[in-house]
């Protein structure tokens, strides 16, 4: 395969693309705010009327309030025409420079069997949601990754007084999740959690917990102070997790995850790696309120797909030098 564009030359071959899109991008711009104007302008001079009127001051917060939450429940669909156009013509395109073979949906997501299999979450989910799902190989080795939300459902109460119960969702982790062939032949598994302290950082850090039907792993204490100071290593046995995490390994996923600045779990289970990074970032959207055609802006986007697909090298999954004699 040949070696990735450099951030420059991928924007030039794109840059016509990203040019055309510009008018539509204004024009949705223009509509995002007629929508918003209105709604919101015509409440606030009809709560100023109620005040007027004799009516409470609530009417004058309350009425624009209401508009403006029907006001954001309407803007996705106002936008997505743009935002469809603009990954068909622009991300699906800068995948194809990134990766060999690839697939790229933008409403599709890593599945649930996938999330399951990593052993990285406390508890099953009800179900899982996402988009932008890359599929390709890079380097010779097959890579898959999306933003994922995996949620649980929950039933609760209509009113104070119970009566009828209605669904609702509970998120349990939003991030990322990327999956990738693991060339390094192991017996055994490795499962790696965000450190116990990185809990405080809130419920998406609190999913990448070690689950309660993992009791046939163990705790491994790694002599790499850096590398502990973000995770946490449970293995079959001290011998896997030696085995998989060489200090280079644990040298780069530390330095990995000092640039994402969020918490990272990930895990080496039968042939595959995966990786979860709890955020709230969206990966691939288009700007609305500044220009597309900004390098800058270009530079972002592979930036945020290149943190995972650096990994295939700096983890020397492209390079196929292990046999099962390494393991004995």
């Amino acid at each position: 395969m040949p070696a990735s564009p450099s951030p420059l030359s991928a924007y030039y071959r794109l840059v016509p693309q990203i040019r055309a899109l510009e008018p539509e991008r204004r024009k949705t711009w223009l509509t995002l705010a007629a929508a918003w104007a209105a709604l919101i302008i015509p409440s606030l001079l009809l709560g100023a009327w109620l005040v007027r009127l004799g009516g409470s001051w609530l009417y004058l917060v309350g009425l624009p309030l209401v508009a403006a939450g029907l006001a954001a429940w309407l803007s996705p669909s106002l936008i997505y025409p743009f935002k469809y156009e603009f990954k068909r013509k622009v991300i699906r395109p800068m995948m194809k420079e990134l990766l060999r073979d690839v697939d790229y949906a933008p409403l599709g997501s890593v599945g649930p069997f996938d999330l399951e299999a990593s052993l990285l979450f406390s508890a099953p989910f009800s179900g899982v949601e996402g988009e932008d799902l890359v599929v390709g190989r890079y380097e010779d080795v097959e890579v898959k990754f999306s933003e994922v939300v995996g949620y649980r459902e929950l039933e609760q109460p209509r009113g104070p007084g119970g009566g009828r119960k209605v669904p609702s969702k509970q998120v349990l982790f939003r991030g990322l999740f990327f999956v990738a062939e693991f060339n390094k032949p192991t017996r055994g598994q490795v499962v790696v959690y965000p450190d116990a302290l990185e809990g405080a950082l809130g419920p998406l850090a609190a999913a990448l917990q070690p689950r309660r039907d993992s009791g046939k792993l163990v705790h491994v204490r790694m002599e790499d102070p850096r590398f502990e100071r973000y995770y946490s290593v449970y293995a079959s046995d001290a011998e896997t997790a030696h085995y998989v995490l060489t200090p280079v390994l644990m040298e780069r996923l530390a330095e990995f995850r000092r640039k994402v600045g969020a918490p990272v779990a990930f895990s080496v289970v039968y042939g595959k790696l995966y990786m979860a990074v709890a955020s709230h970032k969206n990966l691939l959207e288009p700007p609305l309120f500044g220009p597309l055609a900004s390098p800058k802006v270009f530079r972002g986007y592979l930036e945020d797909v290149g943190l995972f697909l650096a990994l295939v090298e700096e983890l020397g999954l492209n390079r196929k030098i292990w046999g099962e004699e390494a393991w004995r």
